[in-house]
């Protein structure tokens, strides 16, 4: 009888180890799949916050090379002059007059835009530094259309008209960031442009032919 029950208590024994021996491993394995999972949540969004990093880095040097390039922008030391620009027009539109012409900043970049006519066509087009069309329309004259040739050889230059719109004191601490050249109530003028980041622009008109500054426009 008493080996009977020593035999039973051991039985019983054996049983309730092998239940904690089962119950320790599935503790540890649960335990080891929820440190994995901790650990690639971590990478994941340590991967998120990275890259969000690098995109907020790229969205500023985008910006701040705009500006400096914009800053970096020399109106009187043009790599293609107005009177090159023209003659690239004259070849790209043969037989055409000049009717006006701009040189602004486009996409960091100087570019002239002129337009002429002929007989039955007017032109535009875009022109680069390099003296390349990189723009172009072409368009019927309407039978009221009115144009007027411009002569650069009877004009002053865009660098004597932007010197001249320089001296005004609406311009003083202002940066030129353009000119035009078009004809005005049947004469030719020069509008040059100044822009102090957008927060003020002056336009100083000057007559093409005399030089004589005709008036200022400040926009605050």
């Amino acid at each position: 009888m008493k080996k009977m029950l020593l035999l039973c208590l051991t039985l019983l024994l054996s049983i309730t180890l092998a239940a904690c021996g089962t119950s320790d491993d599935s503790n540890t394995e649960d335990n080891a799949a929820n440190d994995s999972n901790s650990n690639e949540t971590a990478e994941d969004n340590n991967e998120d916050t990275n890259s969000e990093g690098e995109n907020e880095n790229t969205d500023t040097n985008d910006n701040t090379d705009t500006t400096e390039n914009k800053d970096d922008l020399d109106l009187t030391s043009v790599s293609l002059s107005a009177e090159d620009a023209m003659d690239a027009f004259l070849e790209h539109f043969p037989g055409s007059s000049l009717s006006s012409i701009q040189l602004d900043e486009e996409n960091g970049e100087l570019v002239y835009d002129i337009d002429g006519y002929d007989d039955s066509m007017e032109y535009s087009a875009e022109i680069d530094q390099s003296g390349d069309v990189i723009a172009e329309e072409r368009e019927q004259i309407e039978s009221d259309e009115q144009y007027n040739e411009l002569v650069l050889g009877d004009y002053i230059t865009a660098e004597e008209a932007l010197s001249i719109a320089s001296e005004a004191s609406e311009t003083e601490g202002i940066t030129a960031r353009g000119w035009s050249l078009e004809f005005e109530n049947g004469s030719p003028v020069y509008e040059i442009n100044f822009e102090d980041m957008g927060s003020q622009e002056v336009d100083v008109y000057i007559d093409a032919e005399s030089g004589e500054q005709l008036h200022v426009e400040v926009d605050d």
